[in-house]
């Protein structure tokens, strides 16, 4: 069951991100070059708001799974998880309105586009949906039920999408005071029907916001879903001893929490701060396609945390190795293929996924790329050391990770950044340190697990995945030479190609069995998953 829970996950995780991609699509493709610039300013407003959303969580969000997970009273833990969730997301609201009257009533400054500011305010809204849904969401985590929590959340993509398409279609209008080096004002993809003709108007006036609103309505979907789908659970009152269980596991979690949103946010913060808005859409966008590549190694490890902690709770060590190295196996086997492909055609994915106008963020793409495998086989042992009941040591691998990153983004972002002379820098030197740090947790976890549990630093699987790729990309690089890759369905032909490579070389040297064929043709079965499904979504909740 474990294994077909992170395939459902990964299942909603590519449809959301499939569908999210139609909605990028459609922006690009309707605003041409203010795109990536709009992109920019969505992805800046994000961030900034989600430096302060740290304050939202500061680790009670892991520390209810592992209570949850452990057996704990579920009304309590419900109970009291809400209303430190929604203390600290009123103190989070605060210091964001508090910060912007500061900056503009006390040290006299100024946005210098009035769409920044209410960016700020729409993700604000948007924090405050997703802070509040997370009370469910964290809940179905810790009691594995996974399909209540993924039936929540694929509510986002089909709502904000349809709207993203319907703002793109109202086209913008004042792109001259956003993104002056365009040299026009006025984008109109469409021209709506006279009776629309003032709705257009004031959404191609405030188009960005709209854009922004997008998300945030989004969200507000997924909060009213969640919510509904944990009305029949036992929910008690705040309960003083049960907070105080709650802060023990949060207090080591606490700083890994902080700098770990610090250290997803900074990137795009400091692309804004040392160049364009333009460059935070690169990096925004590409980003958004990597995100279809972590939905494994995501998904596994939202499952195995609980798992684990579970395991702890009986003294099962022997469990605990078996799953990591299990999980560990088949995120590796499934992420190198992905992997690879996007490395040898980021040009083409990014023209087929989004448009030309995004082609300086190839070196990007290939950058968080390489991120996405080293964070692959990093997950697992950030799930076995929390699951363990040990945050303290998570906490302080995050920390090195963060100052890591941090440190160079400073170092590589700028113009005149560090290694400026190799061409890295912006995007790509964002990129960049976003690979370096990581490989801080990647080293850290393994030793701290190692000394922890015993288990082994490294299997001789993945590097039997990796000669596969290896391989594999060869094989697509001599294809694309006799033909180039620039259709959608030449990108589906030669994904297929390359898939039945990467299998074979597997076969061949003994790695991919019968047993691995079996099992994924079993989470292939859509009958046995909509059973899973409907027997979560209908089934009594267990006291």
């Amino acid at each position: 069951m474990l294994s077909r829970k992170s395939a459902l996950i990964v299942a909603v995780n590519i449809l959301s991100g499939f569908i999210g991609w139609i909605g990028l699509v459609v922006i690009a493709r309707c605003w041409g070059g203010f795109a990536p610039t709009a992109i920019g300013v969505i992805g800046f407003g994000m961030a900034f708001v989600g430096m302060f959303n740290v304050i939202a969580d500061l680790g009670f969000s892991a520390a209810h799974v592992k209570r949850i997970s452990e057996g704990k009273d579920l009304g309590e833990c419900i109970g009291t998880y809400a209303t430190i969730k929604i203390l600290l997301t009123g103190v989070m609201v605060a210091l964001v309105i508090g910060g912007i009257a500061i900056w503009k009533y006390v040290l006299h400054n100024e946005f210098f586009d009035a769409s920044k500011e209410s960016i700020i305010y729409v993700f604000l809204i948007y924090y405050i949906f997703s802070n509040l849904a997370f009370i469910a969401l964290q809940t179905f985590v810790g009691r594995k039920e996974i399909a209540k929590r993924e039936f929540s959340r694929a509510f986002e993509p089909f709502v904000r999408v349809p709207l993203m398409i319907f703002v793109a279609l109202a086209g913008v209008t004042g792109i001259a005071m956003i993104a002056p080096e365009l040299g026009i004002d006025v984008i109109y993809p469409v021209t709506w029907p006279a009776f629309l003709l003032p709705i257009q108007t004031f959404i191609a006036a405030h188009a960005v916001v709209a854009l922004a609103m997008c998300y945030a309505i989004g969200f507000g979907a997924v909060f009213l879903v969640a919510t509904w789908l944990l009305r029949k659970y036992p929910i008690k009152r705040y309960n003083k001893e049960m907070a105080k269980n709650y802060l023990v596991f949060a207090l080591p979690v606490m700083l890994l929490s902080v700098m770990s949103a610090i250290s997803l946010n900074v990137d795009k913060v400091m692309l804004g701060y040392f160049w364009s808005f333009k460059e935070v859409g690169y990096y925004f966008s590409v980003q958004r396609i990597t995100t279809l590549l972590l939905a494994v190694p995501v998904a596994v490890g939202t499952v195995l945390f609980p798992t684990i902690s579970e395991y702890h709770s009986q003294n099962n060590v022997v469990g605990i190795k078996e799953v990591t190295h299990s999980a560990e196996r088949y995120i590796s086997m499934v992420a190198i293929p992905l992997i690879t492909f996007v490395i040898i055609f980021p040009e083409p994915i990014i023209n087929i996924v989004l448009s030309s106008a995004f082609f300086p963020a190839a070196p990007t793409l290939v950058m968080l790329t390489i991120y996405v495998f080293v964070f692959s086989l990093t997950g697992p042992y950030s799930s076995l050391i929390t699951g363990i009941n040990r945050p303290d040591i998570a906490a302080k691998v995050g920390v090195g990770i963060c100052i890591v990153n941090i440190v160079l983004n400073y170092l590589f972002i700028p113009e005149w950044g560090l290694l400026s002379p190799l061409g890295i820098n912006g995007s790509v030197g964002a990129a960049t340190a976003t690979v370096l740090s990581q490989l801080v947790g990647f080293v850290g976890l393994r030793v701290a697990a190692r000394r922890l549990t015993g288990i082994k630093l490294m299997q001789t699987n993945t590097p039997r995945h990796i000669v596969a790729g290896v391989v594999m990309g060869i094989v697509l690089y001599y294809l694309n030479s006799l033909v180039p890759l620039v259709r959608w369905y030449h990108l589906i032909g030669f994904a297929l190609v390359g898939v039945a490579v990467y299998v074979g070389v597997l076969f061949i040297i003994r790695e991919f069995k019968k047993r691995d064929m079996e099992f994924f043709l079993d989470l292939a079965q859509p009958a046995g998953m909509l059973e899973y499904i409907k027997s979560e979504l209908k089934g009594k909740t267990r006291k």
